[in-house]
């Protein structure tokens, strides 16, 4: 009997049973949520002031929170006014729980398929991306379904599907313009480039004009216009981000030290007051770098790195820029980090050396991933903003992942031991 009891023990998946947990978490967090508002409720307003004909970019803004999203997206906020909000963000928490479990899925099937301690280190990713995603729930953000774009799009191009693959990542694009980033690097994994640029500019434009049925096209046109100006990346907003508290991104963190402007409902910090100019060259240059390093893994990458496919890893790379160089970020916007971590927790566990370990553990506490408010308490939390603290952990541990990931792919082949 205890033999029958061991042996069906040992067949049990455990990184499916951690699924189903998490989705039970997932739920608890919907239902501790109060009813207040959230940033979905500035998806809907966009919807509604989109069908009154309202400059949906424009003043006035609801409780002074800009909508950054697509015109197409407002579009569908506008489609299902007649639900009303409560009911529609029930939907929308079942779309994100489903989204959220197919990435997991995902994950298996691209990080750990041949990995036998993946329930532990799934676990540990869990744990440590815990308050990332009770941020994404509890605000209700956009960030699990942008993921999903990208995770399902390189899924699907691996198998040969690179139209459904197109026609996902340029919705994402479409509606929050991050998954941009992976659109060179697809067409250069691709094996048809040609086709796959005229049918990814098709998409865009097919998505970028849809709403015009609906809305005119004058006045979409000029909706397109609004939007791209939220978009500019040397636009005064996006150099010294000081018009609204809590952003995380790199040019925030430079903006918070080397610029004396004050940041809405923070404390300031600055140890240098630099002109704009000065602050916009920096923040590229940091940028540029970045981006340079990822693009180095690929041109470097040779083989893959135990048994992770040596283009996801390279994906994961690209991934993980989003919430470090794109303008506007917030702490939510790490979710885009967690294939990375998937990928260098993986390594860390199969190299096993010391050195690696600390730096990856001292990482992770300077980002505060385990600060959480419900026991270390909103001040604790307001610490590691105000002071970028997650950004400058979350700087290092991409920079041990570009390091680690460089060195093992470049090499031969690194298998299961």
């Amino acid at each position: 009997m205890l033999a029958a009891i061991k042996s069906g023990f040992k067949k049990i998946d455990f990184y499916y049973v951690l699924i189903l947990v998490y989705v039970l978490w997932l739920l608890s967090l919907k239902n501790r949520q109060t009813g207040g508002m959230d940033d979905f409720d500035v998806f809907f307003k966009a919807g509604e002031r989109l069908l009154n004909g309202e400059n949906i970019y424009g003043p006035p803004h609801f409780y002074n929170l800009k909508y950054f999203y697509s015109v197409l997206f407002a579009g569908i906020m506008g489609l299902i006014q007649p639900i009303g909000i409560h009911a529609v963000k029930w939907i929308w928490f079942v779309l994100n729980t489903s989204l959220f479990v197919r990435i997991f899925f995902l994950m298996r099937i691209h990080v750990f398929k041949t990995e036998k301690t993946a329930a532990l280190i799934f676990f540990f990713l869990l744990l440590l991306f815990g308050k990332i995603v009770l941020v994404n729930y509890t605000f209700n953000q956009i960030s699990v379904l942008i993921l999903w774009t990208m995770f399902e799009a390189y899924h699907l191009l691996k198998k040969g599907h690179w139209i459904w693959a197109i026609l996902i990542l340029c919705l994402g694009i479409n509606i929050k313009i991050m998954p941009i980033v992976l659109a060179p690097y697809f067409v250069a994994m691709g094996k048809k480039p040609l086709q796959i640029v005229g049918l990814g500019i098709a998409a865009l434009l097919l998505f970028l004009y849809l709403p015009a049925l609906f809305i005119g096209f004058d006045n979409n046109q000029f909706l397109i216009g609004e939007w791209l100006k939220t978009l500019n990346p040397v636009s005064d907003i996006h150099v010294m981000q000081t018009y609204e508290y809590g952003f995380t991104d790199l040019s925030s963190m430079l903006t918070k030290f080397l610029s004396a402007e004050p940041v809405y409902l923070e404390p300031q910090l600055n140890v240098a007051d630099l002109s704009k100019s000065s602050l916009f060259l920096i923040t590229n240059a940091i940028r540029a770098l970045l981006l340079g390093a990822v693009v180095y893994l690929a041109f470097k990458a040779k083989h893959d790195v135990f048994g992770v496919d040596k283009t996801f890893v390279i994906v994961a790379g690209f991934m993980a820029l989003i919430p470090l160089c794109f303008p506007h970020q917030r702490e939510y916007s790490f979710m885009f980090s967690m294939p990375m971590f998937a990928i260098l927790m993986l390594m860390l566990v199969k190299l096993k050396s010391a050195t690696f370990y600390a730096l990856f553990i001292a990482f992770v506490a300077l980002a505060g991933n385990l600060v959480w408010i419900d026991f270390a308490g909103q001040t604790a939390v307001d610490v590691f903003k105000h002071y970028r603290l997650i950004t400058m952990g979350m700087l290092a541990i991409f920079l041990l992942y570009i390091y680690l990931a460089t060195k093992l792919s470049s090499q031969n082949p690194v298998t299961e031991n």
